[in-house]
C-alpha cells in the first residue's frame, strides 16, 4: 500500500511535501464542524505545497476542487447495526477502500478506522477521560460504561490500534496527548501537537466593527457555542447564571448550537433564567452571533481544544475557559483571557464573568490581546506540524 518515494527531509523536523502521495482519510469530507474543517484545512495547506492528495472518506460535502486533489469515496456500514458493529466495518471497508486507491508516501487518518496507517490525528479524548474530570456520579457511570457498553469497548479499541499502529502520533493539544499516552502507556512513541487554525473555511473580515454601537445600560452579554450539555459545562454555566441574576447583575447568555427542547425551557424555568439564556439553535451566520456577545464562555469538563473561544477572540470576545480544556494550552491568565481553574465549580466560574462586568478596563484589554492571540494560531502552523509528523512517521519506518 505505501510507496517508497525519494522523500525529502529536512532532519526530523520537517518534509518537503511536493510530490508525496498523501492518503487523508476521514468519514467526512467538509468545511462545516470541528474535526472536519481541521482535516479540510490541513488538506488544503498540504496542496499549496504541492503535495499529491487523495480524500479516502464516506462522504465528500465540500465543493473544494484542485488539480491534485483526488476522492475515494467507500460505503458506510448499514445504519442498522450497533455502534461495536459499526466501527469494526468500518474499519474493514476503510482499509480496503485505502488499498484499492494507493499506493501511498503517507497515510494519515483523522482518528477514522484504518491499517495500516502512519499517521493518527485524534479529535477527541479517551473514552476513559470523564473518569478522570467528571463529578463523582459522572465517574462511576462512565466507568460502568466503559466496563459493560459495547460501544465505549469498541470506541477504545479503535484509539488503542490507531495509537499502537501509527508510526507518530498527532494531537491538538498537549491535554489529549497526555489522555493517550496514560490510558495506552504509549512511552516514547513519537508525537506532535498541531493546535487548529483560528479562523473559519470561508470567513469575511473579523475585524470588530469602528462603529461598535454604546453597550451601556444593555446586558452584558455571554456566548456558549456547543452541542454538548454536561461535557461541555453547560450545566455549570446555568448554574453560573443563576448566581448572577440573584445578585442582581444584567447578563444576559445566548447558546449557540443548541435548540431549547422541552427539558431545557423546564431547567430554565426551574433556575428563573426564562428572560436572561436565549437558545439560538445551529447557526449559518455565527458572524452576526459573535457581534452581540462581548464575552465567550467554555466550562468544559472535556474539551480536546475547543476551536469556538479563538474564533471568538478574533472578533474580540474576551475567552473564559476551564483548564482542563486544549485552549487553555495557548492562552494566558489575565493577559488574553480567564481560566475557571475548577471546571466543576460554577461559583468560580461566575465570579470571572463578574470581574469582567465589574472592570470594565480589563475586559477591553483583554478583548485586545485576544485578537493579538488569535491571529497568531494560523491553519498555516497546523500544517507545518502535520508535516513535522509526517517527517517522524518516514523516520521511524526507515
Amino acid at each position: 500500500m505505501q510507496a517508497t518515494n525519494d522523500l525529502r527531509t529536512s532532519g526530523a523536523n520537517a518534509i518537503d511535501p511536493a510530490g508525496l502521495r498523501i492518503c487523508m482519510v476521514s468519514r467526512l469530507f467538509s468545511p462545516s464542524g470541528g474535526l472536519e474543517l481541521y482535516c479540510h484545512k490541513v488538506v488544503e495547506g498540504l496542496l499549496e505545497r504541492g503535495a499529491l492528495v487523495t480524500v479516502v472518506c464516506e462522504e465528500n460535502q465540500s465543493k473544494f476542487s484542485h488539480p491534485n486533489l483526488k476522492f475515494h469515496l467507500f460505503t458506510p456500514p448499514g445504519k442498522k447495526l450497533s455502534k461495536a458493529e459499526r466501527l469494526k466495518q468500518y474499519l474493514e471497508v476503510t482499509s480496503r477502500a485505502v488499498k484499492e486507491s494507493g499506493p501511498f508516501d503517507i497515510v494519515h487518518s483523522q482518528h477514522h478506522p484504518v491499517a495500516p496507517l502512519d499517521v493518527a490525528t485524534f479529535h477527541n479524548h479517551t473514552v476513559f477521560r470523564l473518569s478522570k474530570v467528571g463529578k463523582p456520579w459522572e465517574r462511576l457511570l462512565n466507568n460502568l460504561k466503559v466496563t459493560f457498553t459495547g460501544a465505549y469497548k469498541a470506541r477504545n479499541e479503535v484509539d488503542r490500534q490507531l495509537s499502537k499502529n501509527a508510526k507518530c502520533l498527532n494531537f491538538t493539544s498537549k491535554t489529549t496527548r497526555d489522555d493517550f499516552y496514560d490510558t495506552f502507556s504509549l512511552g516514547a512513541k513519537p508525537w506532535v501537537v498541531s493546535y487548529p487554525g483560528a479562523s473559519l473555511a470561508n470567513s469575511s473580515n473579523t475585524e470588530p466593527e469602528a462603529d461598535s454601537p454604546d453597550k451601556s445600560g444593555v446586558p452584558f452579554t455571554v456566548l456558549f457555542v456547543g452541542k454538548g450539555f454536561r461535557k461541555k459545562g453547560l450545566d455549570t454555566l446555568l448554574d453560573a447564571m443563576k448566581i448572577l441574576k440573584s445578585e442582581g447583575r444584567n447578563c444576559r447568555l445566548l447558546i449557540a448550537g443548541l435548540s431549547k427542547k422541552p427539558a431545557d425551557a423546564l431547567r430554565l424555568g426551574r433556575l428563573g433564567l426564562e428572560k436572561e439564556v436565549e437558545y439560538l439553535g445551529f447557526r449559518h451566520d455565527m458572524e452576526n452571533v459573535y457581534r452581540q456577545a462581548e464575552a465567550i464562555v467554555l466550562p468544559s469538563r472535556i474539551e480536546p481544544f475547543g476551536m469556538s473561544p479563538i474564533q471568538g477572540m478574533l472578533r474580540g470576545l474576551v475567552p473564559i475557559v476551564s483548564a482542563v480544556c486544549g485552549v487553555s494550552e495557548i492562552l494566558t491568565e489575565n493577559q488574553d483571557a480567564l481560566i475557571l481553574k475548577n471546571h466543576l465549580d460554577h461559583k468560580e466560574l461566575a465570579g470571572l464573568i463578574a470581574r469582567l462586568m465589574n472592570d470594565r478596563e480589563l475586559a477591553s484589554r483583554l478583548s485586545t490581546a485576544a485578537m493579538t492571540t488569535a491571529k497568531e494560531i494560523t491553519w498555516e502552523k497546523a500544517v507545518e506540524s502535520t508535516l513535522m509528523a509526517y517527517a517522524k512517521a518516514i523516520g521511524e519506518r526507515t
